[in-house]
């Protein structure tokens, strides 16, 4: 019995003594915390520097989804680090950045090679994610960054998904994260690309349409034939391409649905292309079903693209009979101009968009080998051939209706 009781005794103190070490470091209380979702820079006036920041506004009660919206947060300084001093001194509580998914930049600061300064140095020390994504305004960050939360009921997480709906239902966005622009400057495979986007503040938003309509006036009296109506006031143009830090050039949406398929990163998108003489058009539903790239040592290179396509839509004027060689000849061969057009873009802005680095680098035994090849000066007199296919997935079922 007294040896049960010493066993007690011992197990008990040594609950105590490992409890403290199970906690979380350094504990802070919710309420002393502000959690930065978006982290915007430009270029300052008096200092280096504009920095944006939005916040989680927090919700009014537990079981509200749809409520929230953002905080924002700007100061001027030569670092990230002086410009958080000066915001927190006139707020009630800390800067977290551990919840930070999207770092916002303007094209002049992309374009400058700005962004390695604010990932070279302080993703350590505020503990950011390198799964955030890197989105570069053509204009401001700060009115992008208020473009993305114009809708003041919007809950931010819906914000931020999206982006990533975008990219997977047209297939006309990147998003790529931070990591993937270490592992791109580090190992010198391929270039980065981020989302790149726009602020049009003439767009009514759907919270002003509701504010209208609650002052019972019409909702889209301020909206005319051609504007753009509901949504976000920001919005994804594109893409911005890289040859290492620097942003070196700007694709359409277009442009971007094609490198996308290169890389091997496109799902699926409807996209209308105009048919035969150009008078008529047909929409079509493109599905990445496989894709390869190879660079011989002649510095010549290849990608294969096989696709497949089902007609959504298309004018009177197109023959139901004429369409399966059309989708499969005419098209493929479309594609596969756009195509080269789209490399030679990015060759002549010094990047690596497609990717062909990856399959350069497999020429070579060792890393050492690879880095004397010098893939980035060998990569502007590179010129490799595109070759697409498409397999016409709605043949075969008007096939069996008739």
């Amino acid at each position: 019995m007294r040896k049960s009781i010493i066993r007690l005794i011992a197990a008990v103190a040594a609950f105590a003594f490992v409890l403290p070490l199970t906690g979380c470091l350094q504990p802070v209380s919710l309420d002393e915390c502000g959690f930065v979702i978006s982290i915007g820079v430009d270029r300052g006036k008096e200092k280096k520097f504009y920095y944006t920041f939005a916040l989680q506004r927090p919700l009014s009660e537990q079981n509200v989804k749809d409520e929230g919206g953002a905080i924002a947060l700007s100061s001027e300084g030569e670092s990230i680090f002086e410009a958080i001093n000066e915001m927190e001194g006139n707020v009630p509580y800390s800067l977290n950045f551990s919840r930070t998914n999207f770092l916002i930049f303007s094209r002049e600061t992309a374009e400058a090679g700005d962004i390695e300064e604010l990932v070279s140095t302080s993703f350590d020390a505020l503990k950011i994610r390198t799964s955030a994504v890197i989105l570069v305004s053509e204009g401001n960050a700060s009115e992008f960054i208020g473009g993305m939360y114009a809708n003041n009921d919007a809950n931010i997480s819906k914000l931020q998904s999206a982006l990533m709906l975008d990219e997977k239902k047209t297939g006309m966005v990147t998003v790529m994260s931070v990591s993937r622009l270490l592992e791109a400057c580090s190992d010198a495979r391929f270039d980065y690309c981020s989302a790149y986007g726009v602020y049009d503040g003439d767009i009514v938003t759907d919270t002003e349409q509701k504010k209208s309509e609650s002052e019972g006036k019409n909702p889209l009296e301020d909206v005319k034939i051609g504007d753009r109506a509901g949504g976000l006031k920001s919005s994804i143009t594109g893409a911005a391409i890289f040859s290492g830090y620097k942003m070196t050039g700007v694709l359409t949406r277009y442009e971007t649905m094609l490198l996308n398929m290169v890389t091997g990163a496109f799902r699926t998108g409807v996209v209308t292309f105009p048919y035969k003489d150009g008078d008529s058009t047909v929409s079509v539903l493109l599905s990445l079903k496989k894709r390869s790239i190879s660079v011989n040592e002649d510095l010549t290179g290849e990608a294969a693209i096989m696709l497949t396509a089902a007609v959504h839509e298309k004018d009177a004027s197109v023959p139901d009979d004429e369409i399966d060689a059309w989708l499969t000849g005419e098209l493929a061969g479309i594609i596969a101009d756009d195509m080269l057009r789209v490399f030679l873009k990015c060759r002549s802005a010094d990047s690596d968009a497609m990717r062909f680095g990856t399959g350069a680098v497999k020429l070579f035994r060792s890393a050492e080998e690879w880095d004397a090849f010098s893939w980035k000066e060998r990569y502007r007199d590179f010129l490799p051939e595109f070759r697409v296919t498409i397999e016409n997935t709605d043949k075969y079922l008007n096939e069996n209706m008739q």
